[in-house]
C-alpha cells in the first residue's frame, strides 16, 4: 500500500468507525482471544486430556520462531516509512513483518479448532477481523499480516494435525 492509500483507510475508519472503537475493537478481540485459550486450557487440564501438550506447545513454540523471525528481518512498519502518525497508539520500530498479534491470533485458533470447532472458527474469524483493523490503522502492511495468519496456519496444520506422537499419559 501506499502512503496515500493509508491515508485514505485512516480517514475512512476515523470517519466511519471512529479512532475509539477502532482501538476497543483491537483490544476486545486480543482479550477475548486470550480468555479462550486460557479457559481451553485450563478445561483440558483439568479433563486430564492428553491434547494439553500439543496445545500449550505448538503456540509457544511459534510464538518463539516468529519473534525471532522479526527481530532476524526487523522491516519497517508503515508509519516508520510514511512517516503517518497510526490510528493505534504505537512507537515500536521495525519488528513488522510478520505481524505477531495476527499470528498470535490465529495459532490460538488453530489450537481452539484442534479442541472445539466452533471456538476455533470464531476466533480465527476474530482474527481475520484482527488482521484487517492492524492493516488499516496503519500500523502493518498486508503482507505483515498475511504472513503471520499463513505462518499460523501452517505451524497449526503441522503442530496439530500432521505431527504424530506418542500418548503421554498424566
Amino acid at each position: 500500500m501506499t502512503k496515500n492509500s493509508y491515508q485514505k483507510c485512516m480517514e475512512w475508519t476515523e470517519r466511519n468507525i471512529g479512532t475509539t472503537a477502532v482501538r476497543l475493537m483491537v483490544k476486545a478481540i486480543t482479550a477475548v482471544t486470550a480468555v479462550i485459550y486460557m479457559a481451553m486450557a485450563l478445561w483440558l487440564f483439568a479433563q486430564r486430556d492428553e491434547r494439553i501438550f500439543r496445545f500449550l506447545l505448538v503456540p509457544a513454540a511459534g510464538f518463539v520462531a516468529v519473534t525471532i523471525l522479526r527481530k532476524l528481518i526487523a522491516a519497517k512498519r508503515p508509519y516508520e516509512i510514511y512517516g503517518f502518525p497510526p490510528l493505534l497508539q504505537k512507537d515500536t520500530r521495525a519488528n513488522s513483518f510478520p505481524s505477531r498479534h495476527v499470528f498470535s491470533n490465529m495459532i490460538i485458533a488453530a489450537a481452539a479448532l484442534y479442541v472445539n470447532l466452533p471456538l476455533g472458527i470464531f476466533t480465527a474469524v476474530c482474527g481475520l477481523l484482527l488482521a484487517v483493523l492492524r492493516v488499516i490503522t496503519g500500523v502493518h502492511f498486508p503482507k505483515d499480516v498475511a504472513a503471520g495468519c499463513l505462518i499460523a496456519v501452517l505451524l497449526g496444520w503441522i503442530g496439530f494435525y500432521l505431527v504424530w506422537y506418542n500418548r503421554i499419559e498424566f
